[in-house]
C-alpha cells in the first residue's frame, strides 16, 4: 500500500543553519503516528514543511503517491494554539465552518451542508452548545477541541496535529485521543508533533524519533527502544 505520506532527501535551513536534514518518512495510511524529539529537534518545522508552510531547501513530499501540491486538500492541519491570534473577531461556529471552505472554493458560498457539517463537528468535540461563543472566551481545552472540529469538517484523509494535548485538561486529552482513534479506525492517517514521552505507547501505534535528523521511525515497538531515546535525547533521555 502506498504511504499516506512520503517525505524524500528533506532538507530545510534556517539563515543556513540546518532544521532538519536530509529527512526520509514514510508514514502508512492508516496510522496514528508521533513525532517526538528534544526541543529544537525540528518537529514543528518537519510537520509546517511537510504541510508546504515553510519552503524546504531540498527534497519532495508525497500524499498519497501524489505531490504535495495535487493532494493537499486531502490534508487538514490544526496548529498549536500559541500561534493563533485567539483576539480575532468571529464566533466558535465560524472558525469550524471555515473548514468547508477549501472544498467549495472561491466563488460557492457555505450552505446548508456546510452549517450541518459544522454543527456535527462541534458536538462531536462536546462544544455543541458554544458555537455562538467569540473564540476567546474558550478555555484552553476548548479552543484545542474548535481547530480539531474545523479539521474534522474537512473530511480529510490525513491530519496533522502540531501538539494537540499540550496545555489541555485531562478530559479534553482523552476526548481528542478518542477521536483520533476513531479516525485511524476509519482509515484516516493520522501525525502528530507530541512532548510527553510517557504516553507515546499508549495513544501511538508508530512514531518518529526525530532530531534535525530522523533517529528511526516506525511501530512503536520497534522504534521507542531505550537505545534510540537515547540517540535522540541524549542523557535527557533517563
Amino acid at each position: 500500500m502506498i504511504p499516506a505520506i512520503e517525505v524524500h532527501d528533506l532538507t530545510v535551513a534556517y539563515r543556513e543553519k540546518p532544521a532538519l536534514w536530509d529527512v526520509d518518512l514514510a508514514v502508512p495510511t492508516g496510522s496514528l503516528m508521533a513525532i517526538v524529539g528534544p526541543n529544537g529537534a525540528g518537529k514543528t518545522t518537519l510537520l509546517k514543511s511537510i504541510l508546504g508552510l515553510i519552503p524546504a531547501v531540498a527534497g519532495n513530499v508525497f500524499i498519497h503517491g501524489e505531490p504535495f501540491h495535487s493532494g493537499r486538500r486531502r490534508v487538514a492541519y490544526v496548529p498549536q494554539k500559541s500561534s493563533v491570534d485567539w483576539d480575532f473577531p468571529t464566533t466558535v461556529f465560524d472558525l469550524v465552518r471555515m473548514g468547508t471552505y477549501g472544498r467549495l472554493g472561491w466563488f460557492r458560498r457555505p450552505g446548508a451542508a456546510e452549517r450541518d457539517a459544522t454543527a456535527t463537528a462541534l458536538r462531536r468535540v462536546g462544544l455543541g452548545d458554544l458555537g455562538d461563543r467569540q473564540i476567546g472566551q474558550l478555555s484552553g481545552g476548548q479552543q484545542q477541541r474548535a481547530f480539531l472540529a474545523r479539521a474534522l469538517v474537512q473530511d480529510a484523509d490525513v491530519y496533522a496535529l502540531d501538539e494537540p494535548l499540550q496545555g489541555v485538561d485531562a478530559v479534553t486529552e482523552r476526548a481528542v485521543m478518542e477521536i483520533l482513534r476513531d479516525l485511524r479506525n476509519a482509515g484516516k492517517t493520522i501525525i502528530a508533533v507530541h512532548h510527553d514521552l510517557h504516553t507515546v505507547p499508549a495513544y501511538f501505534d508508530s512514531v518518529t524519533l526525530l532530531n534535525v535528523k530522523v533517529i528511526a521511525s516506525g511501530k512503536v515497538g520497534e522504534a521507542f527502544t531505550p537505545e534510540n531515546l537515547k540517540l535522540a535525547y541524549g542523557d535527557a533521555a533517563r
